[in-house]
């Protein structure tokens, strides 16, 4: 037997009321379609979902459990119907868009045109800030969903998640460094190296319990807020860094090539996603968004190593 949207409905109903003949007036069906549909519930799970009692019906571990699940299949229902209900194009409302500072300009700017080229009467606002304060708004409800490191959060339970990509760390060199080359680089082989230092909470955690694991001090020379800056450091010689593969990109604004080299015993693949608040109502413009972000691929800029190693 599969399990029925509606079965669910009666399912919620019964949990929230308490009772059977109280969820009869919620949903104005009848206690026998509501008994069947629960014992059939039960069933199919081989669990007890309810005890029963004078009063009423209370949840046992296993319904609460259920419920949990429960809801958020009915509201990913509800959101599906939302999104359809509306022609993309007649689709009216807001939608408050946080993201990390490093991603903003490498994976968000062609999910929004794509975004508004469907939805173009929706109103988007985008909000910069680091991964934790992101994830504050989300949770006080200041903003409806979030592009950033999901390997990263500080409270996964409290969001609803969608991967979007898996990145790797790799090793930025200038073309004419000596360690470019097919062989994955170990940090120890750059201890006498000077080190460019992208500022970020998140990466410069991960790449300093890096470091500290291999028991290195990196020599480090310059730290900077913008990727750009790292880009044009490595690529005119000034120093190397370890960063995530979505950041790379091959040419430096002066028009310089750049290598990105692979590591041995690198930091576990980083993983760029939306986040939403678990449990808040999910709006058309929201599931809109999350729709047409699980549909978009960006473009990937890789390494001569890595295109190699794909070949």
């Amino acid at each position: 037997m599969s399990i029925s949207i509606r079965s669910l409905q009666y399912f919620n109903a019964v949990a929230e009321t308490g009772s059977i003949s109280a969820a009869m007036q919620t949903l104005d069906i009848s206690q026998a379609a509501i008994t069947e549909a629960i014992q059939r519930l039960e069933a199919h799970l081989g669990s007890m979902l309810f005890r029963r009692h004078a009063r009423g019906m209370a949840l046992t571990h296993a319904g609460h459990e259920f419920l949990r699940h429960s809801h958020l299949i009915l509201n990913a229902v509800s959101s599906a119907e939302n999104a359809l209900a509306v022609r993309p194009d007649a689709m009216t409302g807001e939608l408050s868009i946080g993201a990390v500072s490093p991603l903003m300009g490498y994976y968000l700017p062609g999910l929004l045109e794509r975004f508004r080229r469907s939805f173009p009467r929706v109103t988007v606002r985008i909000i910069e800030e680091s991964g934790s304060t992101i994830e504050h708004l989300i949770v006080n409800g200041e903003i409806d969903v979030a592009l950033t490191l999901t390997s990263h959060l500080e409270n996964h339970h409290a969001f609803h998640t969608l991967q979007l990509v898996r990145s790797p760390w790799h090793l930025w060199l200038p073309t004419g460094h000596r360690l470019v080359g097919a062989k994955p680089v170990t940090l120890r082989e750059l201890h006498n190296e000077a080190v460019i230092v992208l500022r970020n909470d998140e990466l410069e955690r991960t790449t300093g319990d890096l470091w500290l694991r291999e028991g290195v001090r990196p020599r480090i020379v310059a730290k900077t807020r913008s990727v750009e800056a790292v880009r044009s450091l490595v690529a005119t010689g000034n120093g190397i860094c370890v960063l995530p593969e979505v950041l790379f990109r091959q040419w430096s604004s002066e028009g310089l090539r750049l290598i990105a080299q692979p590591l041995r015993n690198e930091p576990a693949t980083l993983e760029l996603g939306l986040i939403w608040r678990r449990g808040a109502k999910v709006s058309a413009a929201i599931s809109a968004f999350t729709t047409t972000a699980s549909n978009y691929s960006v473009p990937q800029f890789h390494s001569p190593a890595h295109q190699a190693k794909r070949g």
